[in-house]
């Protein structure tokens, strides 16, 4: 198995983290949606470097990145994202989380990207809307 060495100053935690300043406080924590549309927004070669390290499996009925999955457990362990209980169907990030992100992350490692990551989300954002 070939290891991949990456020369970008940011990570994939960082991309899905820098998102959630583009989206709104409150959005739906449908798997199926978020795969999907990643998966479909990485073959989009505008978007492609800030998505290439999300590699997804074909697991029916849908695209499933364990990456992914963990980058998103892995900004709820930070409480930088939650999940309203008791169901999980949404996910909340508050104004101070977006605030930290976009200080600490965004301007400091993705902010040529901004624009970038602005339409992604606002795509994640339509899918979601209309699951």
């Amino acid at each position: 198995m070939a290891v991949r060495v990456s020369s970008k100053n940011f990570t994939p935690t960082d991309v899905v983290a820098s998102l959630l300043t583009f989206m709104s406080s409150e959005f739906s924590n449908d798997p199926k949606t978020i795969h999907t549309t990643i998966a479909r927004l990485q073959q989009d070669s505008k978007y492609r470097g800030l998505l290439e390290e999300f590699e997804f499996l074909d697991y029916h009925p849908y695209p499933y990145s364990p990456l992914l999955g963990r980058t998103l457990n892995r900004l709820q362990e930070a409480r930088l994202l939650s999940s309203l209980n008791p169901s999980y169907e949404k996910y909340v990030v508050t104004e101070a989380s977006k605030k930290a992100i976009e200080k600490q992350i965004l301007e400091v490692k993705l902010a040529d990207q901004k624009d970038k990551l602005s339409e992604i989300a606002s795509e994640l954002t339509k899918a979601l809307a209309h699951r």
